[in-house]
């Protein structure tokens, strides 16, 4: 969240809403819905630091899609089998690939 946060304020960016999810279970349908439908025309992305496969996206993705009637794009590392790249220069890498695939509508 922070890391998205800055980077909006750094790009002065007014158009981009975030959504902070906090808890997963239960799914907060209701509240994500009522913020969802604030943005009807607005790309919507869900981005984590974790890769693909060891983060929320798989629990959350199909939930917004079905219950929610929402489709997201992703923003985030590809699947991995560690945690982490465990290397810092890759790891920043990284970081700057998933925030400029979560503002490639600003970029």
């Amino acid at each position: 969240y922070y890391t998205l946060r800055n980077k909006r304020n750094e790009l002065k960016d007014k158009s981009t809403a975030i959504i902070r999810v906090e808890e997963l279970c239960p799914f907060p349908s209701s509240e994500l819905q009522q913020e969802l439908n604030k943005y009807p025309d607005a790309g919507k992305f869900w981005a984590q630091e974790e890769s693909r496969n060891s983060g929320a996206w798989s629990f959350v993705n199909p939930r917004v899609k079905n219950i929610l009637g929402h489709e997201l794009e992703y923003a985030g590392r590809s699947e991995c089998a560690a945690a982490a790249v465990g290397v810092s220069k890759v790891h920043a890498v990284e970081v700057k690939e998933i925030l400029n695939q979560a503002f490639s509508h600003v970029l």
